[in-house]
């Protein structure tokens, strides 16, 4: 038997729907929470801002689950993805030169290479798809690292490649430079969380006392990617960091 629901109790229904289905957005593809770290945020807002382009909260939650998902399914630290869109588009969707184009700035041409060699989906509508779909675009981005990676066993060269530029070492040193101040920020502020958690928690104070010495003698990471040096022939894929939500 069938009846009709109040109108309150109708509208009240829906209002909740829509609640639970917005909040999929901070969640990933196997239903873990990927809080957006405040690194993060910060770094996007400013580069965008210097683009005269607005950022909305959803949008860098989105973002951040998109590097955060990808990065973990290829195995490559979401640090390092970010440094790259960093570098190559200030965290925009934007056309380069020839036919390079979205946030990781791959050319059309590389990606359909890519498509073959790696069994790639190619965009339903069309390879333009991926200058306005950044999950798309960052998939493949991320999907060519790690191939390059595999290929020559270090990010330097990875990237040298990637770039294949006149200018390629120099483009793989800028992006390792700025992975490592990401990464850094990152690990700071997974720190400053965990020792909140513990100080929130009974714990005993020897071991309090044991983390917050511990905290003290770590150094701080600088605000300016140009301060930062970094082995770049050493580098390799580190485990990814970050399974507690970040």
């Amino acid at each position: 038997m069938f009846f009709r629901l109040p109108f309150k109790i109708f509208v009240f229904a829906v209002l909740l729907l829509a609640i639970s289905l917005t909040s999929v957005v901070s969640f990933g593809q196997d239903g873990e929470q990927i809080k957006t770290p405040n690194w993060f945020r910060g770094a996007v807002i400013k580069k965008r801002a210097g683009m005269n382009l607005k950022t909305a909260p959803e949008f860098v939650a989105d973002l951040w689950n998109a590097i955060y998902t990808i990065g973990t399914k290829y195995n490559v630290p979401p640090t390092l993805i970010a440094a790259v869109i960093s570098v190559e588009s200030n965290f925009a969707n934007v056309k380069g030169a020839g036919d390079v184009v979205g946030m990781m700035q791959i050319s059309i041409s590389t990606a359909k290479n890519i498509s073959k060699l790696l069994g790639l989906e190619q965009p339903k509508n069309g390879w333009d798809e991926l200058l306005t779909n950044y999950w798309l675009n960052i998939t493949y981005g991320t999907a060519y690292i790690a191939y390059l990676y595999k290929k020559h066993g270090t990010f330097q060269k990875a990237l040298e490649e990637y770039n294949n530029g006149k200018n390629k070492t120099k483009y793989a040193q800028l992006i390792l430079q700025q992975y490592n101040l990401y990464e850094s920020l990152h690990s700071a502020e997974i720190r400053n969380k965990q020792q909140l958690d513990t100080n929130n928690s009974p714990t005993s104070s020897e071991a309090t006392d044991t983390l917050n010495t511990t905290s003290a003698t770590n150094s701080q990471p600088t605000s300016d990617a140009s301060n930062t040096s970094v082995n770049t022939s050493e580098i390799k894929v580190p485990p990814l960091f970050g399974v507690a939500g970040y």
